[in-house]
C-alpha cells in the first residue's frame, strides 16, 4: 500500500486516498514506470550534457593553445570565440591541474613562443613523470626554441629513463649536438649516433674526443667529418694513429675540407685564410713521420697551405718543387726552406715572382724587380698590388716614359706625383691620369691644378671633378678660377657643381643665378642651402620653397638640420599655406610663432600636425574642437587627443567609441580621476556589452536557425527564411535594422575591440 501511495503521488503530483482496483493499479504502475524511465533518461542526458560541456571546455582550451600556434584545423573555433593569439596569456589562464595535463602541455608546445615555464621545464613546476614522458620530451626537442635555448649550454642532460632509447637519442643529438658530452658511454661507439650529430650545421668543439677509438678509426666517418661545414683541420689530431698513417685517407680528408670551404664563397675563403694563420690548423703536423716524408702528401698540403712546409721532412724542405709550391701559396713559408735562402733562386721564375708580389717585403720586391724589371706588365702589377712599393724601384727607362707613368698613375697617385720631376708634372697626359686615379687625394689634385692647369680644358674631366662629393668647396672654386672653360656661364657644369656644393652658386653668372633649374639644385643640395637663395625669389616662388622642404624630409630627424632650414626660410613665407603644409608633412612641429591664426581653423593642417605629435591637436581652434565629425576624424589619427576635445564632446558616445576602439591608451586619457568619468565608463561598458550579447543571440539563435543545413528545411524553425544566401542576407539586414541590433561585421569588430580595451582597464 505504501508503494502504491508513493506511485500515485509521483504520478499525479498530489496525495489522494482512493480505492485501487486491479485495472487502475496496472495503469498506475505502467505510468509510474514510464515516468521513472523518463527521469532516468533525463538524468542520463543531463550527465551526458555535463560531460560534453566539460569536454567542450577542454577542447576550447586546447584549441586556444593551438590557435596561438597558428593551427589551421580550428578555424571553426575561431569563429565562435575571439581568442588571444598569445600563448603566454592562454597558458596563464589554465589551472594548476591543467598545467600538469599532458594534452595541454603538448598543445602548448606546438606554439612558436613558449611560456617561461615550458622553456625551463623546472622540476619545481613539473613532476617527474611529466619531465620523463617520451612524447613530451620529444615535443620539446622538436620545438624551434630548443636549439636556441641550449645553444651555449653544454650541460644538457637527457632524463636517465630515456637515455637507453636509441630513437630519442638520435633525435636529441641531431637537434642539440652538445648532448654528446653527457650521453651514456654505450652510445659513444655507435655509428648511427655519430652520423646523427653530423646532420646538425654546428658541431661541438673537440667533437671526436667524445667518441670511442672505434669511431675515430672509421675512415668513412672521419671523411664525413672533414666534409662538414663546421669542421676543423685540428681534429685530424684526434683521429686514430692508423688513419694518420694512411696516405689515401690523409689526402682525401684534406681535399674534402678544402672543397667544402670553396663552395661557401666568401665565408669559405676567410676560413681557409684563417687556417693558414693558426699553427694548430697546419694539418701536416698531425701526419705520421712516414707521411711527412711522402712527396705526394706534402705537396698536397703545401699547395693548399704553404706554412705546412714547417712540418715536412728535412729532405722535402730542400726539394725545389715543394719549396716553390709552398712559397707560391704563402711566401712567408720560405723561412722554413732548407738551406736558408733557397727561395731566392726561385725569383728567376717569372710566374713564381709574379705570384708572390702582393706578400713580399720591400727587399724581396726589389730583388724581383731587378730580375724582371724590364717587363712592363710586371712593373705595373707590382705597382698595383704591393702596398710598400716605392717609385724608385722602377727602372729608369720606365720612369722617364710618359706613357708608362700615365698608366702607373691609375694605381699610384700620391707617391708617384711626389717622385716625378717638374717637367713630367706639367705633362697633360700624366696630370690627367693622376687626377683620374681612384686613389687620388685632395692635396694631390690641388697641386696638379696649380702645376698643370691645362688639364681643366677637358670638359668631361672638369665635370667629374666638380661632381665629386669627396672634395671640399675651396677645391671646386679653384677649378672654376683656373679652368679655361667659361664655367660660370655653363649651365650644365654649374648644375653639377651646386648639387654637391651650393656655395658655387655665388660664382654663377647673373643669368644663371636666377635660373630656376640652378636654384632648385641649390635648394636640394643641403638643408641650409635656402639661405643662399635670394629673398625676392622665395617670395615670388613659394612652391620652390615647399619643394625644397619636402626634398629634405629625411633631415627632420636631426634638430640641428631643422633649425638650419628654418633660419633659411623667410618669415613671410610661413603665411603661405603650401609652405606650411610642406613643413608639417615633412614632420616639422607647429610653428606657433610664425603661423597665422587662420591656420588653426584648417582641418587638413591640424590633422597633419596631429600625425606628427598628438599634442599638436591643441593648436586647433575652439570651433574645430567642437566639430564632432572633425574630432572623430582626428581620433582615427591618434585616439589620445580625447584629452583635448571640447566639453560638449567629451562624453559623446560616438566620440568615445571612436577613441576607445582606436587605442586602449585613450581610456587612460579619458579618465580624469573623478566620479563622473568613472560612472560614465561603467555605464558605457554596460551598454556596449549588452548590444554585443543581443547581437550574438540574434546571430546564433535567429540567423543560425535559418541556416539549417537539412534537406527540405526539415526541423528548421525559420525555414521560410532559408531561400538562399542572398535572400537570407537581405532578411538578416532588415530584421537587424528593425530590431536595432548590430549585424554589420565591421561594426561588431569595433564593439568587440572597445569591449576588450575597457576590460583591459578593469571596466
Amino acid at each position: 500500500v505504501s508503494v502504491l501511495f508513493v506511485m500515485a503521488t509521483v504520478a499525479d503530483g498530489t496525495t489522494r486516498h482512493s480505492n485501487f482496483h486491479p485495472s487502475s493499479f496496472e495503469k498506475s504502475e505502467t505510468r509510474c514506470q514510464q515516468i521513472l524511465e523518463c527521469r532516468r533518461q533525463i538524468k542520463n542526458w543531463q550527465d551526458k550534457l555535463t560531460r560534453l560541456l566539460v569536454e567542450q571546455e577542454r577542447y576550447y582550451r586546447l584549441a586556444k593553445l593551438r590557435c596561438a600556434a597558428g593551427s589551421t584545423d580550428i578555424q571553426s573555433a575561431e569563429s565562435i570565440l575571439s581568442w588571444s593569439a598569445d600563448t603566454h596569456f592562454t597558458w596563464s589562464d589554465l589551472s594548476w591541474i591543467e598545467k600538469q595535463d599532458k594534452d595541454f602541455i603538448l598543445a602548448a608546445l606546438e606554439s612558436k613562443e613558449l611560456p617561461l615555464e615550458l622553456k625551463s621545464f623546472d622540476e619545481d613546476v613539473f613532476p617527474l613523470h611529466i619531465r620523463t614522458d617520451p612524447e613530451i620530451f620529444m615535443a620539446r626537442v622538436h620545438h624551434e626554441s630548443f636549439e636556441v635555448a641550449f645553444r651555449d649550454y653544454a650541460g644538457l642532460v637527457v632524463p636517465r629513463t630515456l637515455c637507453d632509447d636509441k630513437n630519442i637519442m638520435l633525435e636529441v643529438v641531431q637537434r642539440q649536438p652538445m648532448v654528446v658530452e653527457s650521453m651514456p658511454d654505450h652510445w659513444r661507439d655507435d655509428p648511427d649516433i655519430f652520423r646523427s650529430v653530423l646532420k646538425h650545421q654546428d658541431l661541438p668543439w673537440k667533437l671526436l674526443q667524445y667518441f670511442s677509438k672505434e669511431i675515430r678509426s672509421d675512415a668513412e666517418l672521419m671523411l664525413a667529418v672533414f666534409q662538414h661545414r663546421d669542421s676543423e683541420l685540428s681534429w685530424m689530431g684526434d683521429c686514430s694513429e692508423r688513419l694518420r698513417d694512411d696516405k689515401v685517407f690523409f689526402i682525401n680528408a684534406v681535399d674534402k675540407f678544402r672543397s667544402h670551404c670553396t663552395k661557401r664563397t666568401v665565408e669559405g675563403y676567410i676560413k681557409l685564410r684563417n687556417h693558414n694563420e693558426k699553427p694548430e690548423n697546419q694539418v701536416l703536423r698531425y701526419a705520421s713521420q712516414r707521411l711527412r716524408s711522402d712527396f705526394d702528401v706534402v705537396m698536397n698540403c703545401v699547395q693548399q697551405w704553404g706554412m705546412n712546409l714547417e712540418h715536412a721532412s728535412d729532405d722535402l724542405r730542400r726539394n725545389d718543387k715543394i719549396v716553390m709550391a709552398a712559397c707560391t701559396q704563402d711566401y712567408t713559408a720560405s723561412k722554413y726552406a732548407l738551406p736558408v735562402g733557397l727561395e731566392i733562386s726561385f725569383l728567376e721564375h717569372y710566374d713564381f715572382a709574379r705570384s708572390i708580389i702582393p706578400y713580399v717585403s720591400a727587399e724581396t720586391l726589389k730583388l724581383c724587380l731587378d730580375k724582371h724589371g724590364e717587363d712592363e706588365r710586371f712593373c705595373l702589377y707590382a705597382i698595383a698590388l704591393n702596398k710598400i712599393f716605392e717609385w724608385s724601384m722602377i727602372p729608369e727607362t720606365f720612369r722617364s716614359d710618359p706613357n708608362f707613368v700615365a698608366r702607373a698613375a691609375k694605381s699610384l697617385s700620391w707617391g708617384l706625383w711626389e717622385a716625378l720631376p717638374l717637367e713630367m708634372k706639367r705633362n697633360v697626359q700624366i696630370a690627367s691620369a693622376i687626377v683620374k686615379s681612384d686613389y687620388i687625394d685632395r692635396d694631390v689634385i690641388w697641386d696638379v691644378v696649380h702645376k698643370c692647369p691645362e688639364i681643366l680644358s677637358d670638359r668631361k674631366l672638369v665635370i667629374d671633378l666638380i661632381a665629386n662629393r669627396r672634395y671640399y668647396a675651396d677645391l671646386h672654386l679653384l677649378i672654376v678660377e683656373k679652368s679655361a672653360i667659361d664655367i660660370p656661364n655653363d649651365k650644365v657644369l654649374m648644375l653639377h657643381g651646386v648639387k654637391h656644393h651650393p656655395r658655387l652658386w655665388e660664382y654663377c653668372s647673373d643669368e644663371l643665378r636666377g635660373d630656376r633649374d640652378v636654384l632648385i639644385a641649390v635648394a636640394e643640395a643641403s638643408p641650409d642651402a635656402l639661405r643662399i637663395v635670394p629673398s625676392t625669389y622665395q617670395l615670388d616662388h613659394p612652391e620652390f620653397v615647399a619643394c625644397a622642404i619636402r626634398k629634405h624630409r629625411k633631415h627632420f630627424e636631426n634638430r640641428n638640420d631643422i633649425k638650419t632650414m628654418y633660419i633659411g626660410i623667410l618669415r613671410e613665407m610661413w603665411h603661405n599655406r603650401a609652405v606650411a603644409m610642406a613643413w608639417l608633412e615633412s614632420g616639422g612641429e607647429w610653428n606657433y610663432v610664425d603661423f597665422p591664426p587662420r591656420f588653426r581653423e584648417d582641418e587638413e593642417m591640424i590633422l597633419t600636425a596631429t600625425k606628427n605629435s598628438w599634442t599638436e591637436f591643441r593648436r586647433a581652434s575652439v570651433m574645430l574642437r567642437r566639430d564632432k565629425a572633425f574630432v572623430i576624424q582626428a581620433l582615427a589619427v591618434d585616439a589620445r587627443i580625447i584629452l583635448d576635445v571640447s566639453k560638449e564632446l567629451f562624453f559623446d558616445r560616438d566620440v568615445v567609441m571612436a577613441a576607445f576602439n582606436k587605442d586602449v591608451r585613450a581610456i587612460e586619457f579619458h579618465t580624469k580621476g573623478d566620479d563622473q568619468c568613472f560612472a560614465f565608463l561603467v555605464s558605457f561598458a554596460k551598454k556596449i556589452r549588452r548590444r554585443l550579447r543581443e547581437s550574438r543571440a540574434f546571430i546564433d539563435e535567429f540567423i543560425g536557425s535559418a541556416k539549417c543545413p537539412s534537406a527540405g528545411n526539415v526541423g528548421c524553425n525559420l525555414s521560410m527564411l532559408n531561400q538562399g544566401p542572398v535572400m537570407l542576407a537581405t532578411y538578416e539586414d532588415k530584421i537587424a535594422s528593425y530590431a536595432g541590433i548590430l549585424c554589420d561585421e565591421e561594426e561588431l569588430a569595433r564593439y568587440e575591440a572597445t569591449s576588450h580595451h575597457l576590460a583591459a582597464w578593469g571596466i
